[in-house]
């Protein structure tokens, strides 16, 4: 009876806060979209046999991943109709899981998809939003366990399922503060990433709740035909690589070296091994793509102290031709949502956000182009990845600067078959696929519809 009191006295407090920080949230410029559906108003959702709920734009492509899977589902319902209910948190998040709506009306007719802002977790507004959807069950991706949300479904005795589900030890230590009022929120069923991650939800939530499962993003790195993809995603394993950019803004004879999602700690480390490549190989043109496009001006101010050539990606609408095509140049990427193609017109790449203690870009991107990457010693974001990419020849690990140059001019000296690099990296990823599908499975089953 106790820990009943203290389970409601901590959800009080918790919901009073979110009542309290209402005007906050109302200025917030990346709230201010979608607000109104944040309270969850009437009409805010119709009923949906499935909830999914997808934080930002990373989860929201793992929810478009998860949809393609729910064709048991379909099956089991009377109608071979499935309604499921999309949210997240971000616009970034919405817009996905929009181009993920759009996707079912074309590929999987059978399932009817609302897309919504996640409510603000204040618990009287997940129990008007559960009122409204009415779910047979939740699904959350990743790290997200919602007080309100969970403590709405649990009333309702209506079971949530965690996919894809990962935990850090710093995460678990803030839960176990409380761990009786968690505890009294637990999900119906857990699949981790990995045995640590079903270790740590395990011992928050009890070792019965829990499993592991491939990682999804895996399903996403080589997609198969048909599969959803964001505007930067490779083509399926069964297509010819992309032809890129050459011959269009990109000389066609001339060897290019691609700084893809370069971040504003590592640019000054990256600057000595652009002159140096100049300097070696003048016949080789620099693509430097910075993660962040504010960044670009900082970069040609960067490029013109240093007596360096430089042109704006935007500005070029044809490869150059007469004297200009002889030389290399360094060309600033000021386009968005061109980085896979450059990879796939890359003869040596190099990720950021890796030289500096930033964790690491996506560098399985540039495998699926046929490109075995360069990349710095922080990949703590891509941990999830695992060992044995270096050992299969698939990915070039560098200590520093003057790493990175002597690595990348290797790569313009002897550069790999792109074919054999993407028959190696599908070898490596076959046995590591598959979350998809067990997500769904797993989802279906605690929703009764399998």
């Amino acid at each position: 009876m106790k820990s009943d009191h203290l389970h409601a006295a901590l959800l009080a407090v918790y919901g009073g806060v979110w009542r309290l920080a209402r005007p906050l949230l109302r200025r917030n410029a990346r709230l201010t979209e979608g607000y109104d559906q944040r309270l969850a108003p009437d009409g805010w959702a119709e009923a949906a046999q499935l909830w999914v709920q997808a934080a930002s734009g990373g989860e929201a492509y793992l929810a478009w991943e998860l949809l393609r899977h729910l064709d048991g589902g379909i099956s089991a319902t009377q109608d071979g109709r499935l309604s499921v209910l999309l949210t997240s948190c971000t616009r970034q998040g919405v817009e996905v899981l929009e181009k993920a709506r759009d996707w079912a009306a074309g590929h999987r007719p059978g399932l009817r998809v609302q897309v919504r802002y996640f409510p603000f977790d204040e618990p009287g507004l997940m129990r008007r939003a559960l009122d409204q959807a009415r779910p047979c069950a939740v699904a959350l991706l990743e790290t997200e366990l919602w007080p309100g949300l969970l403590s709405a479904c649990a009333a309702r005795s209506i079971p949530v399922a965690v996919v894809n589900g990962r935990m850090t030890p710093r995460t678990l230590a803030g839960y176990l503060l409380t761990p009786d009022f968690w505890r009294g929120l637990a999900p119906a069923r857990i699949a981790a990433i990995s045995p640590d991650d079903a270790q740590r939800f395990g011992l928050l939530f009890g070792r019965q709740r829990t499993s592991v499962m491939p990682n999804i993003k895996f399903d996403r790195a080589l997609p198969e035909p048909g599969s959803p993809s964001s505007p930067n995603s490779p083509a399926p394993p069964s297509s010819p690589p992309s032809p890129g950019l050459t011959g269009t803004v990109l000389r066609e004879s001339a060897p290019l070296v691609v700084l893809g999602s370069v971040r504003e700690e590592e640019e000054a480390a990256l600057l000595p091994v652009i002159q140096r490549i100049l300097r070696e190989r003048p016949d080789a043109d620099i693509a430097v793509a910075p993660r962040h496009m504010h960044r670009v001006p900082a970069w040609v101010n960067a490029l013109e102290q240093a007596g360096l050539p430089w042109e704006l990606r935007s500005r070029r609408t044809a490869p150059p031709g007469g004297a200009s095509a002889a030389g290399g140049t360094v060309l600033v990427w000021d386009v968005f949502g061109e980085l896979a193609a450059l990879y796939a017109s890359a003869t040596a790449v190099f990720v950021g956000g890796s030289l500096a203690r930033l964790g690491g870009q996506n560098f399985l991107e540039p495998l699926t182009h046929g490109v075995a990457p360069c990349v710095g010693p922080s990949r703590e974001n891509f941990a999830w990845v695992g060992g044995g990419l270096a050992e299969a020849g698939l990915l070039t690990e560098v200590a520093d600067g003057d790493g990175l140059a002597e690595a990348l001019l290797r790569q313009l000296r002897s550069p790999l078959q792109r074919q054999a690099v993407r028959h190696r990296f599908e070898e490596w990823m076959a046995p590591r696929r598959g979350g998809g599908r067990m997500a769904a499975e797993l989802v279906l089953s605690v929703a009764g519809l399998r």
